[in-house]
């Protein structure tokens, strides 16, 4: 049996299917044991779809516990980018873990992936919130903009979402890298919160809108110039994909 150092390297040879037969099959009673185990190697599967990946099959008995989502845009493998990917979920503001390095030198890659989990994380955070949702809340509308303006170098139009039955609640500024992000969030009739999420890259680019499924929630990433943004909820793709547009149209 291998010695792993700890349950990161452990999981990051799961994924990139280097084990031995002996211990892909220790590991996985061990993953039958401990849904805490699962649900973060769940999330760390996720993280691949955002290289345009499709993640492949350890098992067919944890098919279904780890293939979380697939790219819209792109049915390509790249295994070899797969590490980098999930060493990127412990930093929101910064690279983390051991050696990335060594598996990316591609800088406008590791901060989108960041930005996407830095979304998503936030969207946990902030959504279970009841009286603190929200840094400035919908009443002050025109203060928000303008703020989030100033410290953006952008205008910071509210998108108006309330034709899919969503109501505004407010936003905040949030912290990201070496630079400033922001959080519009949202509600529908039933309580469910949508959040969006953007910040400035390096470079420019327009991409189509890529989309990531993790633990119940939809993201629908975007790129308009240096600008990403990530629409995040507890929905369907096909709920959200009208919204996205209007964000879209809002923001551009």
């Amino acid at each position: 049996m291998t010695d792993y150092r700890n349950i990161e390297e452990k999981i990051s040879a799961y994924l990139d299917n280097q084990m031995s037969e002996a211990d892909r099959a220790a590991f996985e009673v061990e993953m039958d044991g401990d849904p805490e185990l699962v649900a973060r190697i769940e999330r760390w599967s996720a993280t691949d779809q955002l290289f345009a990946s499709s993640i492949p099959t350890p098992s067919d008995a944890h098919l279904d516990a780890l293939l979380s989502a697939s790219s819209a845009a792109n049915t390509n493998r790249w295994p070899g980018l797969r590490i980098a990917a999930m060493l990127a979920v412990f930093a929101f503001g910064g690279v983390g873990g051991y050696g990335l390095s060594q598996f990316t030198t591609n800088p406008q890659t590791t901060i989108i992936v960041q930005a996407t989990m830095g979304a998503t994380n936030s969207h946990r955070v902030f959504a279970a919130e009841k009286r603190h949702a929200v840094e400035v809340t919908a009443d002050e509308t025109e203060h928000l903009q303008t703020w989030l303006a100033d410290r953006m170098g952008r205008e910071m139009t509210v998108p108006n979402l309330s034709a899919f039955g969503l109501t505004f609640l407010g936003g905040r500024m949030l912290p990201f890298d070496d630079r400033a992000a922001a959080q519009y969030m949202y509600e529908t009739a039933d309580g469910k919160r949508v959040t969006l999420f953007m910040t400035r890259l390096d470079q420019d680019e327009n991409t189509d809108v890529q989309v990531l499924e993790d633990q119940g929630l939809t993201s629908l990433r975007w790129q308009s110039g240096e600008w990403v943004f990530i629409l995040t909820a507890p929905l369907a793709q096909q709920q959200m994909a009208p919204m996205q547009v209007e964000v879209r149209d809002t923001l551009l």
